[in-house]
């Protein structure tokens, strides 16, 4: 053998070798990546081109107290499409957005882009599906959608909140409860393209899905209804820019409705946010005006520093705070405790208020609940605004001791007055009542315990005391009902605007419990920058009439007397606590504007006045004497004058000037003519002595 084919022999048995051993390696690899890396692979290789898509999930129901639907989920269909099989794209769109109603050009941009998959319009109605499979367009495909549904349409909207599209809870119990309605959510392998877009095979995107636990709440749909309907007339009549009305069990906390006007229908959510529509019993605070009054007077009996009977100096309507001045709306001279409040006087009101005490004022106001969340459960709740107490000064207590210079909320104000209503019981506010779940298992939200704010007897004394706003003379004789006693506020509120109180912008209120003498049903209804009329007597009292007189009806509540109109049926309380004789009755007109109206000349707070040490003196200096004396002090005289063939009006001027209380015994209550006899007879007599005066005409 030649060298050369030694050689040759060699070259071949090296590549051989070379190229067995570059098999092996290939062998080896692919072993190794079939087989040891297979599963490793596999996952990598499919997240690249595979996508897990989730389908919203079946919602559970929003029930009422009494089970019927306020929210329900349905499956409606969905429209989607293949692109590519499109011959025409812009074609398509031009004939699908005018049978859907979708803008064209959005719907033309995705389908020029040749995906595999695009929606055309997701949840739509049978007729849309109906028309569309019209068409005979290629490429088209249908499947089912859970879509929330509210049967009632804007029936407690701004309760409820509404559902996105991807079946999530966007506001109210909807947000509040989403984890209890939401449900299981399902899913679909979807396929990625080589860019990475999503693309389905037709069919895939149908999965089953469990459906989240229904909801219960404590409302009525027809106590709702009959609610949003008076809120809402009364709102239009008056043309207001917004308004808020609840009902509350007073026994149970339970929220029997609550409504706010605007409101919106939650099946077609746009455009609410920009109406102002929301739940305006939580997420608006206001100062309340007189209705406040009702904390200053019941934190007053239960601390024992007043009674019902006591009697006030109102110093003929006008009272100097510092170089500021506190006006009631009608001038009065000394009044009972129970007269304040029926004739609404801020004076009055400002008195007991020193009495009580700066500190225990501002304790008895966080017992009620003022100054943090109730705590019922829903979205947005505020907690109001209180001031410290360091920082009232003698100015911060009188504004509070009549509604100024405090925020609070709807809510915070109907729990307040249902304390009072429940006997002296604060119970914290409910509007959800409980989940159920498919199985049938209960989940129930925890509620604060019961905790006593006020004595049970000091309650009753202050429902008596409610009662006169609604008797002859008070301010809010249009809320008063036949056959049932009504106990209630008035309230009349500026609103700050710029810093400062604006004479065109008011919050007018009417804060009610009915029956007084067993309360069922306590009632709010606020109405924000009434046009036309401002006095909570003459604009919220009548929408809560309406509210209340139907309530009543359907909840089976017998008539607990016989005429309230005549004042008929008082109980003791309320008789003993008004029997004093008050001022003259108003007229039809006077009584709707009645002492409702804030002293517009205070400032919002104290620091224009400072802490004057010499403020205290000087405001006893002109108030004059709270009623009573300290032991040891001599008994004080004044003259009575002589007010035979005296006006009405020189009569009271006499009194005031002399320091003497007027009442008067005219049996038809109107103190017309001229002073025809009087007793006690001109002459001295002790301060706070009462001079009866009969008026008539002359013979």
């Amino acid at each position: 053998m030649t060298i050369s084919g030694r050689w040759t022999r060699v070259r071949i048995a090296v590549c051989g070798v070379v190229f067995a051993s570059l098999f092996f390696a290939v062998g080896r690899r692919a072993f190794h990546l079939q087989v040891n890396d297979a599963d490793r692979l596999r996952a990598m290789a499919e997240e690249q081109y595979l996508r897990e898509i989730e389908l919203p999930p079946r919602r559970g129901r929003i029930l009422d107290r009494n089970g019927a639907d306020l929210a329900s989920t349905a499956d409606v269909d969905s429209i989607y499409c293949n692109p590519r099989q499109l011959p025409d794209p812009r074609d398509a769109a031009r004939k699908l957005s005018r049978i859907l109603g979708v803008d064209r050009t959005d719907l033309e941009r995705k389908l020029e882009q040749r995906r595999f998959f695009a929606w055309v319009k997701r949840k739509v109605t049978p007729e849309e599906v109906v028309a569309v499979k019209a068409l005979g367009l290629p490429g088209m495909a249908f499947t089912r959608e859970p879509r929330r549904f509210y049967p009632n349409r804007s029936l407690a909207a701004t309760i409820m909140g509404h559902a996105g599209s991807d079946g999530g809870g966007l506001d109210g119990v909807e947000l509040a409860l989403d984890h209890q309605l939401r449900g299981t959510t399902s899913s679909v392998q979807g396929i990625r393209d080589a860019l990475g877009r999503d693309i389905a095979v037709e069919g895939s995107v149908e999965a089953p899905s469990s459906a989240g636990s229904d909801v219960v709440l404590t409302i009525d749909r027809y106590l709702t209804f009959i609610t949003e309907r008076a809120l809402a007339d009364g709102a239009a009549a008056h043309s207001a820019k917004g308004a808020v009305a609840i009902m509350m069990d007073p026994r149970t906390g339970e929220i029997l409705a609550m409504a706010s006007v605007p409101t919106y229908n939650p099946n077609d959510p746009g455009g609410a946010e920009e109406a102002g529509a929301r739940d305006r019993a939580i997420t608006d605070v206001y100062e309340p005006g007189s209705t406040m009054k009702t904390f200053t007077i019941a934190s007053a009996l239960d601390a024992g520093v007043v009674k019902a009977d006591d009697r006030f100096d109102c110093l003929m309507g006008r009272m100097m705070v510092g170089r500021y001045s506190i006006h009631d709306t009608h001038p009065h001279g000394v009044l009972t405790v129970a007269e304040v409040f029926k004739f609404s006087s801020n004076i009055g009101a400002t008195k007991i208020a020193r009495r009580l005490g700066r500190d225990a004022f501002a304790d008895a106001l966080n017992r009620f609940g003022f100054g943090h969340p109730t705590g019922i459960g829903l979205p947005g709740e505020r907690a109001g605004v209180v001031r410290p107490v360091d920082k009232w000064g003698d100015i911060g207590l009188a504004n509070i001791s009549f509604g100024q210079g405090i925020s609070v909320t709807p809510l915070q104000m109907i729990a307040g007055v249902s304390a009072i209503a429940g006997g002296g019981i604060y119970r914290q506010p409910r509007i959800i009542a409980r989940a159920v779940g498919a199985d049938g298992t209960i989940e129930t939200l925890p509620v604060a315990p019961d905790r006593r704010v006020m004595s049970a007897s000091a309650a009753r004394t202050m429902l008596g005391i409610m009662r006169g706003v609604t008797e002859v003379g008070g301010t809010a004789r249009q809320a008063a009902i036949d056959g049932y006693n009504v106990a209630g506020k008035t309230g009349t509120a500026q609103k700050v605007s710029n810093g400062h109180y604006d004479p065109s912008k008011w919050v007018s209120s009417f804060l009610g419990v009915v029956p007084a003498e067993d309360p069922r049903l306590a009632i709010i209804v606020i109405l924000d920058e009434p046009q036309g009329g401002h006095l909570g007597g003459a604009v919220a009292a009548p929408i809560f009439k309406e509210i209340a007189e139907q309530a009543l009806r359907y909840l089976h509540v017998a008539p607990t007397t016989e005429g309230v109109a005549s004042g008929k049926g008082a109980p003791a309380a309320g008789k003993e606590a008004l029997a004093a004789k008050a001022p003259p009755p108003a007229t039809d007109a006077d009584e709707a504007a009645a002492n409702d109206a804030p002293a517009t000349d205070l400032p919002l707070d104290d620091d224009a006045l400072g802490e004057d040490p010499a403020l205290a003196e000087k405001w006893d200096e002109v108030a004059g004497t709270e009623g009573g004396r300290a032991a040891g002090q001599p008994i004080e005289r004044v003259v009575i004058p002589d007010f035979a063939g005296m006006s009405l009006g020189q009569a009271i001027h006499a009194a005031h000037k002399n320091g003497i209380e007027l009442a008067f015994d005219d049996p038809e209550g109107r103190a017309t003519g001229v002073a025809l006899r009087q007793h006690p007879a001109p002459g001295p007599a002790p301060r706070g002595v009462v001079c009866r005066v009969a008026f008539g005409r002359q013979e």
